[in-house]
Parts: C-alpha cells; structure tokens; sequence
C-alpha cells in the first residue's frame, strides 16, 4: 500500500515545490516594484529640495538685507525661548 502513495506524494511534493517557487518570484518581483517606486520618489523629492533650496537662494541675493535682518530676529527669538 504504501507503493501505491508513492505516486500521489510525489505529485503533492512537486506541487508545494511549485507553489514555493511562485510564492518567491512574487515576492521578488514585489520587493523589485517596491524598490523602484521608492528610488523614483527620492528622487523626486531631491529635485524638490534643490528647486527650494535655489528659490530660497535667489530671493536671498534678490534682498540680503531683508534676509539678514530674518535671520538676526529668528536667532533672538530661538534665544529667548531657550533661556
């Protein structure tokens, strides 16, 4: 009988293995997805941190006194909050 069971095993063990091996190329095709998805959103937001940080830079040169009068008000009231 249990010659009889052999055949039937077999076939269950090759179909888990199937199953697992499915299972992993998802996965790995998921982890691929994800991985893409978040180097084109760093990416993203790098070119935003460059476009603001040339936009903070041209308004500066634009009116350098304004902004270091900004900057001396910002630093005294950082002071004050902090004595």
């Amino acid at each position: 009988m249990a010659t009889a069971r052999a055949p039937h095993t077999n076939s269950s063990r090759k179909k888990l293995q199937q199953a697992y091996n499915l299972a992993g190329e998802a996965a790995s095709e998921a982890a691929e997805s994800l991985k893409q998805r978040a180097r084109s959103s760093v990416e993203i937001q790098k070119q935003r941190a460059t476009d603001m940080m040339q936009k903070a830079e041209s308004s500066v040169r634009a009116r350098p006194i304004l902004a270091v009068s900004c900057a001396f008000v910002v630093g005294w009231a950082i002071a004050k909050l902090l004595k």
